[in-house]
């Protein structure tokens, strides 16, 4: 039986990709465009791309410049961009254009529900509208005190595997920030507590948010057939078509989607049932703040609970994944120049013994707890901050789809295939665009990081 569930599940997975590789778009003007290899059949170049890939993409963009022609799925010609002009015009000035892929939004639909992430047109201008305000920078300066005591809670879990005499010790410090991440934004956007910087504390909720990319990650290769899926199946044969393929990531991510699902709507309830009740608290939460808003907007402006558990499950595992990667790369790369990291403990330090001073504290100086507005300005801890991001950007790649035949202008003139030095590229409709951040950082691999003194702005030599 289980053999023969195996063979009719390769047999529909064969089925699924010659419906997607029918439906790729003629290569006639692309292949003007140079780039490398396909490196794989079914995964074209994508599998280096999704990988840790920074040096990949930097030797890319050295070899063939700021747009360059790759291959998707089962060898779907694409264009991958990171030229500073090419992005302008696909993220800022022709967004009417260049539209969020099918394939991401119907992913993060059955993933996460209709939040942000997952819807377009009438429905996200409603939720932007609605959530914006709800991320301001008043509501932000008031999440601090909620932070800091989790921030403590952290540096004293990280302590406890120093070793107490003093030697030498590795501490891989990628989950604790996962630990710390999943709590600030639980406690702050939520208003819940995971206890995530307990190590010996487990959630199922807080397990599934953690690794459903991860495991999502293994079964990349499927998702330009997910559009296909959710327009030709009901939800019954969505669900049979999980149990028959071969691919235990697979019913992972679908567990996990039950999982997530199930605990966004008790944390709706509860919340509700609060606010009823007068126990919001006195330092409010954004998804407090949020339904506040929801209830007070008229009925053609207010956002369903489908709208509202999917804005919960895309904070949360938005907020947590991103944030993660962020602070784990900053420590890297404090730990790797010890000049910046000297000089960023000495900024911190004057300003903690000075606002200890002027406030008539009285205790060790590393328990200084600096007000929002001291921290925002502090120039050194604002470059390190800004530079890291810019060179290694938790989120480096997203992806645009082309609506309709449009010229693309590049600020760095290009070599096609025939050698003809071009400024521009023909993009036909039904392109798939991967917009990478990369092009920032280009010429910056395995060299120094520098940040000018006393400036807002930085560096990479």
């Amino acid at each position: 039986m289980a053999s023969t569930s195996v063979c009719l599940g390769s047999l529909i997975l064969a089925v699924l990709i010659w419906k997607v590789s029918s439906r790729r778009i003629p290569p006639s003007i692309l292949s003007r465009v140079r780039g490398p290899e396909k490196e794989h059949w079914l995964t074209g170049n994508l599998h280096n791309l999704f990988k840790d890939s920074y040096d990949y993409t930097c030797q890319l963009i050295k070899d063939y410049g700021g747009v360059i022609k790759i291959y998707g799925v089962l060898g779907s010609e694409q264009l991958f961009v990171s030229d500073p002009r090419a992005l302008h015009q696909v993220v800022v000035k022709d967004q009417d254009i260049y539209h969020e892929t099918e394939m991401f939004l119907k992913t993060n639909q059955l993933l996460f529900g209709e939040g942000l992430i997952s819807t377009d047109g009438e429905q996200h201008r409603k939720q932007r509208k609605m959530l914006n305000p709800v991320f301001s920078l008043a509501n932000m300066r008031e999440l601090l005190p909620t932070i800091q005591p989790i921030a403590d809670e952290l540096l004293r879990g990280i302590m406890s595997e120093v070793s107490p005499d003093g030697g030498a010790k590795e501490i891989d410090l990628h989950p604790w920030m996962g630990r710390g991440t999943i709590e600030y934004v639980g406690q702050a956007v939520l208003g819940i507590s995971f206890g995530a910087v307990d190590p010996q504390n487990s959630n199922e909720y807080m397990d599934a948010i953690r690794q459903v990319a991860h495991v999502g990650l293994k079964i990349f290769f499927l998702r330009p057939m997910v559009p296909w899926a959710v327009r030709s199946l009901s939800p019954f044969w969505r669900n049979k078509l999980v149990d028959w393929l071969p691919l235990p990531p697979l019913r992972q991510v679908r567990e996990m989607c039950y999982t997530m699902e199930r605990h966004s709507k008790k944390i709706l309830e509860e919340k509700r049932e609060a606010m009823e009740q007068g126990r919001a608290g006195e330092r409010r939460d954004l998804m407090t703040i949020m339904l506040e808003a929801n209830q007070s907007t008229s009925e053609e402006e207010r956002l369903t609970d489908v709208e509202l558990t999917g804005q919960i499950n895309t904070m949360l595992l938005g907020g947590q994944e991103t944030s993660t990667s962020a602070l784990s790369r900053i420590l890297w790369i404090l730990s790797r120049d010890q000049s910046a990291q000297a000089r960023l403990r000495s900024e911190i330090l004057a300003v903690k013994l000075a606002h200890a001073a002027a406030s008539g504290h009285d205790g060790p100086w590393e328990s200084v707890h600096l007000p929002y507005d001291t921290l925002m300005a502090l120039p050194y801890l604002d470059a390190v901050l800004r530079e890291t991001l810019r060179v290694h950007p938790p989120t480096n790649m997203i992806n645009r789809t082309c609506t309709r035949d449009a010229i693309l202008p590049v600020e760095f003139p290009l070599t096609d295939a025939s050698g003809e030095e071009v400024k521009a590229v023909h993009v036909p409709a039904g392109t798939n665009i991967v917009i990478s951040d990369n092009g920032n950082a280009r010429g910056t691999s395995g060299q120094a990081l520098r940040l000018r003194a006393g400036r807002r702005e930085c560096q990479c030599l």
